[in-house]
């Protein structure tokens, strides 16, 4: 097999973007957007080397928001950050996902 045909063999394999709602690039435009609801899990592209991780962080900073994890912190003394996603928690989704 020449390599010609081996790289049409891949090239064959990618899959295709799927037609969605636009996703931003950036990881602060990526959050607010999926928060307000510009576009949906569904829109994601599974082969973007970043939809999966910026996903996976705004998931896990809202697990911080849940009445559960805030009782917890304060039973063990942290009683600093955001409880909702006003305009506190909003500054603060946008330094964890500028962080990356």
């Amino acid at each position: 097999m020449t390599l010609s045909r081996r790289l049409g063999a891949l090239e064959q394999r990618v899959p295709a973007p799927r037609a969605g709602r636009p996703v931003p690039d950036d990881p602060v435009a990526f959050a607010r957007g999926l928060l307000a609801g510009a576009f949906g899990p569904e829109d994601l592209d599974p082969t973007h080397p970043h939809h999966t991780g910026w996903l996976t962080t705004v998931v896990a900073f809202l697990g911080t928001l849940t009445p559960e994890h805030r009782a917890w912190e304060a039973s063990v003394g942290i009683t600093s950050g955001p409880t909702c996603l006003d305009a506190h928690g909003l500054a603060a989704l946008d330094a964890v996902m500028r962080r990356g």
